[in-house]
C-alpha cells in the first residue's frame, strides 16, 4: 500500500511554507484527499507534480522560446472636408488648430 503524507510532510519535501502546500491542493496542481480538516497527498501524486514543474528540458523539447505576438496597429486616416473645398475658383485657407 502507498504512503500518504500530510501537507507539512509534503511541504518539508519541496521545501516550501505548508499554506504553500494547500494552495496547490486546492488549485488542482497536486492531487490529494481530504480526510475531515486534513489533506492527504498520495507519494505518487508528489513525483508527478515534481515532473510537472521540471525546469529542464527533455531531449524532445526544443530550447527555442515562443515568439511574441505585436498587437495589431491600425492608422487612422482622418479627411476633412469643408463645404467650400468644393469649389475651386474660391480661394480660401483654414487654420485648424
Amino acid at each position: 500500500m502507498e504512503q500518504y503524507l500530510t501537507s507539512e510532510q509534503v511541504a518539508k519535501i519541496l521545501q516550501v511554507h505548508p499554506f504553500t502546500v494547500l494552495k496547490y491542493l486546492k488549485s488542482g496542481r497536486i492531487e490529494g484527499i481530504k480526510m475531515g480538516r486534513v489533506y492527504r497527498i498520495k507519494e505518487s501524486n508528489i513525483e508527478k507534480f515534481l515532473k510537472g514543474i521540471s525546469t529542464a528540458p527533455t531531449k524532445t523539447e526544443k530550447t527555442e522560446p515562443p515568439k511574441p505576438e505585436l498587437p495589431k496597429q491600425k492608422k487612422d486616416i482622418h479627411e476633412i472636408k469643408f463645404e467650400d473645398d468644393e469649389k475651386e475658383n474660391q480661394k480660401e485657407y483654414y487654420k485648424v488648430i
